[in-house]
């Protein structure tokens, strides 16, 4: 005879935060040194809030669709387990603008990044990996005077615009299987 199985019980979580895998994305971001790299590379506070804090919420804000700087500091002043894990109670819309726009050092930072990413066994690229480059550019045409904006051909809708041309790199390690 089969005994049935109760449905799990599980903790209604979302009033306490909406990033659940915010520590998985923090225990990386460690691992890779990437608040240190920040800091070698002359970025450092803005408005008394460490940078990489602001850089790692960027990221969040990626990933939860944050469309506005508004948006993403008010996801964050609403959300207490990323308050918790950074022992900020808030961060201001100004904060993360002056973020974007205050530094000139994002290529030694990007630099220093990929040595990193190449010291690890577990990320370093090596002969005969797959590697596929993909780049779109992110329109913005209020802003001309951010470091990272560009004036832009954009082929496919054949205009000129300020934008970052955002180049993502996707690897592919292959991995040597023997026939025993």
């Amino acid at each position: 005879m089969m005994a049935r199985l109760c449905k799990p019980k599980f903790k209604e979580l979302s009033s306490f935060s909406n990033v659940g895998g915010a520590p998985v994305l923090r225990t990386l971001w460690d691992r890779f040194d990437l608040s240190l790299l920040l800091s070698q590379s002359g970025i450092f506070k803005i408005r008394g809030v460490a940078t990489w804090v602001l850089a790692f919420l960027y990221v969040v804000g990626l990933i939860n669709r944050c469309q506005s700087v508004n948006t993403l500091a008010s996801f964050f002043n609403q959300d207490g387990l990323l308050q918790r894990m950074f022992g900020v109670q808030k961060i201001t819309q100004s904060a993360l603008s002056r973020f974007l726009t205050g530094f000139s050092q994002w290529d030694t930072f990007n630099k220093k990044r990929t040595a990193r990413l190449q010291e690890d066994p577990d990320t370093a690229l090596t002969q005969g990996d797959v590697l596929a480059l993909d780049d779109t550019h992110a329109p913005h045409p209020y802003a001309n005077e951010i470091p990272f904006l560009y004036w832009l051909y954009d082929s496919s809708s054949k205009v000129y615009t300020w934008a970052m041309n955002i180049v993502a790199l996707h690897a592919v390690r292959v991995v040597s299987r023997q026939v025993v």
